[in-house]
């Protein structure tokens, strides 16, 4: 009996010590992806601005309308839809009709404005 649970044992161990270093690699790819740790982005997706003209102002929930351009650097074409703004207290700044330029990015899911200012 004692040797089948040493067998067992040693057969847990094996396994989750072969597994680690695979865990540890997969880990390791997220990082890229927002982790904590900071990687330089690509030059194809620092701050590239998007034009646009903002359709609705939700001052409540921090939230625009904007009928946009296509976002290249979410890959996204044309359209209309809501985004957040990643400063709350930006909605107040903004009315129906203006004309913008914003980067947004997918932060776990949620389209997040982290910059806009008026079209020139």
């Amino acid at each position: 009996m004692k040797r089948a649970i040493h067998t067992t044992f040693t057969a847990l161990c094996l396994s989750a010590a072969l597994a680690a270093p695979a865990m540890a690699q997969d880990h390791a790819a997220h990082a890229s992806h927002g982790g904590a740790t900071s990687s330089p982005k690509p030059a194809d997706q620092i701050e590239v601005l998007t034009a646009g003209e903002v359709t609705r102002v939700d001052a409540c929930t921090g939230k625009l309308t904007i009928r946009h351009e296509e976002i290249k650097n979410l890959d996204m074409p044309a359209m209309t839809m809501v985004f957040t703004l990643a400063d709350s207290a930006q909605p107040a700044s903004f009315k129906t009709g203006d004309k913008v330029l914003f980067h947004a990015e997918d932060q776990n899911g949620a389209l997040i404005i982290t910059r806009i200012q008026p079209e020139p």
